[in-house]
């Protein structure tokens, strides 16, 4: 009998080797890590379990579910109170991280921090952020897969290119992309890496899966896959990225005008069919629950995308649902 975790590795093969292999690490790591000194398997799963049905994904929360003996408890708020305390305060505030990563702040992190360690804060909220990941990857991959034939989504009205939406002139890239410097709130004085450090194993994992994605040899080009990471970024709100890969995009792309564009003056402005429908696409995933529909795959094809390249704007923009709520919600990042 296939299963649900067989029909979800099925989903992956589309994948370009590099990255599938680097998904399936990540997976391991994050869910099932020969150490679970910190979180066990259980309370990782009882995380996923709550990302996956704030993001409406009942293959994934059924995949997960599997492990625990308290599933019907977790999935349902109003019985939470059955559970000890420590455990409502993990899953409320991963369920935050995976709806709006934006409204946790340095509040919630000290909250979290009378029930659990720094290295536990760090690891529960790369499971949520993983997850957050996953649910994304494995619905955009089946939507790809099931597209069809059919009519297209359209993009909405253009502005004028060029212009900022209120009118006024466009910043230069090195203005509308400042170089942002990161504090952390789970580790004192520490920067990202340093506060990741506290769960080795899922930070060496994702790097990974994060090179692969997006400098790995693809069917996308890297320029495109920056533009993916900026669109997701800008809606999720982590300034941080955006500075970051609204940088590097117009560097690969050597097109000062379109990453600050869509920084300024929203998707509208964007002139460029096939740009405007990468930047649709990605965003659209980018949402809890997502919103990407099989009319905008085939946008994708109509504007020259094949299959191979539909994959890496996917692995993309939620490979940045994890990064963004990674960065955004364990520390605090400002203009250097």
């Amino acid at each position: 009998m296939t299963t649900v975790s067989d029909r979800a590795a099925e989903t992956l093969t589309v994948l370009r080797p590099d990255v599938r292999e680097a998904a399936e690490n990540a997976d391991a790591a994050v869910l099932r890590p020969e150490d679970q000194s910190q979180l066990g398997e259980a309370d990782r799963a009882r995380i996923a379990l709550r990302v996956a049905l704030v993001n409406e994904s009942p293959s994934y929360a059924d995949s997960v579910a599997v492990a625990l003996d308290d599933a019907e408890v977790v999935r349902d708020v109003e019985r939470w109170g059955e559970l000890p305390e420590s455990t409502q305060a993990l899953l409320a505030h991963c369920e935050q991280v995976a709806l709006d990563p934006a409204d946790v702040g340095a509040d919630e992190i000290a909250e979290l921090r009378e029930h659990f360690s720094p290295a536990q804060v760090v690891t529960a909220t790369q499971v949520a952020a993983y997850a957050s990941f996953r649910v994304r990857l494995e619905s955009g991959l089946r939507l790809v897969a099931g597209a069809g034939d059919g009519p297209a989504s359209q993009a909405g009205i253009t502005i004028e290119a060029g212009a900022a939406a209120d009118g006024f002139a466009l910043s230069t890239p090195d203005q509308a992309f400042p170089s942002m410097r990161w504090a952390s709130r789970v580790v004192s004085g520490g920067d990202f890496v340093e506060t990741l450090k506290l769960d080795a194993g899922v930070l060496s994992a994702q790097t990974l899966l994060r090179e692969a994605i997006m400098t790995g040899h693809g069917a996308l080009g890297r320029a495109d896959r920056e533009l993916a990471a900026l669109a997701t970024s800008l809606i999720n709100g982590c300034g941080y990225c955006t500075a970051v890969h609204g940088k590097r995009q117009v560097e690969l792309s050597g097109d000062p005008l379109t990453a600050v564009v869509l920084a300024e003056a929203g998707p509208a402005a964007i002139a460029d069919e096939r740009l405007r429908a990468v930047v649709d696409v990605a965003g659209a995933l980018t949402y809890t629950p997502a919103a990407l529909t099989a009319a905008d795959v085939r946008r994708l094809h109509a504007a020259g995308l094949g299959a191979d390249d539909v994959h890496d704007l996917v692995a993309v923009s939620s490979m940045f649902a994890w990064d963004n709520r990674l960065i955004m919600t364990l520390g605090n990042a400002v203009r250097s």
